[in-house]
Order: C-alpha cells, then sequence, then structure tokens
C-alpha cells in the first residue's frame, strides 16, 4: 500500500526545516559578535594592565642598577658625563621592550646627620660649599646620588578607535617618573688640586 503525502504538508516540513537551519545560523553569527566584544572589552585591556607592571619594574630595576654604578665614579663630573652618553641606560631599557627614555638627571643629595637635619642639593659640579663638603662644619653628612628620570611604557596592544580615547596605558603610552639614590663612594681628595672628587 502507497502512503499519499499531500504537496501543501510537503510544503510546510521543507518551510520548517529552512526556518530551523537559519535560527542556528543567527545565533552563530550573534556567538561571533559577543565573542568579538568579549575580546575587545575584556581580554585585551587586561593583557594591556597585566604588562605594564612588569615593564615598569624592570625598569625600575634597571635605573636602580644605573644610579649605583653612577655613585661609584671617581667625581661627580664623572658621573655626570657618564649619564650624558645616555648609551648604557637607553640600551638596558631598549632590550625590556615598549619602555623609552624621556629625560635623566641626577643630583647629589647631601642630608646632615645630626639636628636641624639640614638637607643640600648639588645639580652642577663644583657647586657644593665648603660647610657641606665632608670636613665642613655642616658634617657628619649623608652623601646620595638621586637619579630621576621620566621613562615611557606602551601596552602590549595599543588601542585605538573611535570609542576610546586618551587613556595611558590603553590607548596611548604611559609617562611615568622613576627616582632612584644610592650612597656616593668616592670621597678622598684629588692629589693635585687637593679638592674633594665629590666636588670636581
Amino acid at each position: 500500500m502507497t502512503l499519499y503525502r499531500h504537496p501543501i504538508f510537503s510544503l510546510a516540513l521543507n518551510t520548517k526545516k529552512k526556518w530551523r537551519r537559519s535560527a542556528c545560523g543567527s545565533e552563530l553569527v550573534e556567538f561571533n559578535a559577543a565573542l568579538v566584544l568579549l575580546i575587545i572589552g575584556f581580554v585585551l585591556p587586561l593583557a594591556d594592565l597585566s604588562v605594564l607592571p612588569i615593564r615598569w619594574l624592570l625598569a625600575q630595576e634597571v635605573i636602580t642598577s644605573e644610579v649605583r654604578e653612577l655613585a661609584q665614579s671617581k667625581s661627580f663630573s664623572d658621573a655626570i658625563e657618564r649619564l650624558a652618553d645616555g648609551s648604557s641606560l637607553n640600551t638596558q631599557l631598549n632590550r625590556i621592550g615598549g619602555v623609552q627614555l624621556l629625560s635623566a638627571n641626577c643630583a647629589l643629595v647631601i642630608t646632615m646627620l645630626n639636628t636641624p637635619y639640614e638637607i643640600f642639593v648639588a645639580s652642577e659640579p663644583k657647586n657644593i660649599r665648603a660647610e657641606w663638603l665632608p670636613n665642613g662644619n655642616r658634617s657628619p653628612c649623608s652623601y646620595e646620588i638621586e637619579l630621576s628620570t621620566n621613562i615611557e611604557l606602551s601596552p602590549l596592544i595599543m588601542l585605538r578607535n573611535s570609542f576610546i580615547k586618551d587613556i595611558p596605558g590603553l590607548t596611548k603610552p604611559f609617562v611615568w617618573r622613576v627616582k632612584e639614590r644610592a650612597h656616593w663612594e668616592s670621597y678622598g681628595r684629588n692629589p693635585t688640586t687637593k679638592k674633594f672628587y665629590i666636588n670636581e
């Protein structure tokens, strides 16, 4: 016995199958759009925020090492010349990746160890007054060289679009000021000029 299927029933069945296929396709498109929004709105910013502190810590370690090297200079003039050359500090920061040195300056910070605990800052050689020298009236004093730098930290992925603008660390580099100090090590005198190396 052969069953007869009415043409209208066959048309309705085919239409139902097509509707199911189209519904599944729309759900797939919505999932892709949600996935893109998740990546742009959450994953990428989270990656940037996790990379910046790591780069900052590595840059700070490099600057700390550099200021220790400066503290071992024979004279204050030698320390300033080494910093003015800038090749060593620049090279080490560039190796980190995403870190750029904008500026660097050093100064000699002299602090009295007794009351009234005054502080004298010398930013140039031969600029320390006699009373602040190791044999001066204000001694004993602590002598430290301070390295002050401005560095630019770039995010892992720069997010640039019309909705997100001018957010440091996401859409543009983050500028940070880092200061480090180290105790000066050369307190001797120049045998020719009889002056302290710290003031030359």
